[in-house]
């Protein structure tokens, strides 16, 4: 949301100083024609251009940390046991949480499970503290 809005803002931006300069090469191409000696007036808004690559900058920087923060959760490792409740055995198997669909998963080997309605799932994520 907030790189939508950095954005958003950074195109605000460069528009208006784009149809600045629009304005001033306009008035300046009249001044020549026209042959009268008005006094040149020079922009002094030196804050401009700074603030411009600033938000450019935060924006590129904003949309790599949330890329990068969504691959980290992608990647967290789960220890998924499924239990037979007719027969009381289990297995467990490791999967990656973008690889979890429900009561289907894909292991890190390549397997890909489906757990019936009835098994008992239990997910834990590896790594984590028991309560």
């Amino acid at each position: 949301m907030i790189l939508k809005i950095l954005l958003t803002l950074a195109v605000v931006i460069a528009v208006y100083i784009w149809f600045r300069t629009q304005k001033s090469k306009q008035l300046n191409s009249s001044n020549t024609v026209s042959n009268r000696a008005l006094p040149k007036k020079i922009a002094t808004n030196t804050w401009i251009k700074p603030l411009v690559y600033s938000i450019a900058c935060l924006s590129i920087i904003a949309g790599i940390l949330i890329y990068y923060l969504s691959w980290v959760d992608d990647h967290t490792q789960f220890q998924i046991t499924i239990t037979n409740p007719q027969t009381g055995s289990s297995e467990t198997y490791i999967a990656l949480k973008k690889d979890m669909f429900g009561r289907m998963f894909i292991t890190e080997g390549g397997l890909q499970i489906n757990a019936s309605d009835l098994d008992r799932i239990e997910i834990k994520e590896v790594g984590a503290e028991d309560d």
